[in-house]
């Protein structure tokens, strides 16, 4: 897999793939419905169904009513950021990166730029 560019080193990150569980997602995530890919959702909340424990209700930006969903339904991911904290391969260096796992996918490894320079 290409590694993702990242300031001070590079990042080799494994892609996500599409579908996911909509329990995978959280607030401020953008999502579409397998049945309505063109209407994508950013979520505002994500919580507990309070009566059915089996269940999640999702509130989304523009949508009125709350989507109610088993947590393993699936969802098409859009923006998915998450922030991580990475240790370099190579040395005790560490950074905290954030990174849209639909565009870059999931770290794997980091290299520092002090470790990734030519010798």
């Amino acid at each position: 897999m290409p590694s993702t560019p990242a300031p001070r080193g590079f990042i080799v990150t494994v892609p996500i793939t599409a579908p996911v569980p909509v329990s995978r997602l959280r607030t401020k995530d953008a999502f579409a419905l397998p049945e309505a890919p063109d209407d994508h959702l950013v979520i505002r909340s994500i919580q507990a169904h309070p009566a059915a424990s089996t269940r999640l209700i999702i509130n989304a930006q523009g949508k009125g009513t709350p989507l109610t969903m088993h947590p393993e339904e699936p969802g098409l991911p859009i923006r998915m950021l998450r922030t991580f904290e990475l240790t370099c391969a190579m040395c005790p260096s560490r950074a905290r990166r954030v990174l849209d796992l639909m565009l870059h996918g999931t770290p794997q490894a980091w290299v520092c730029q002090a470790c990734g320079q030519p010798s």
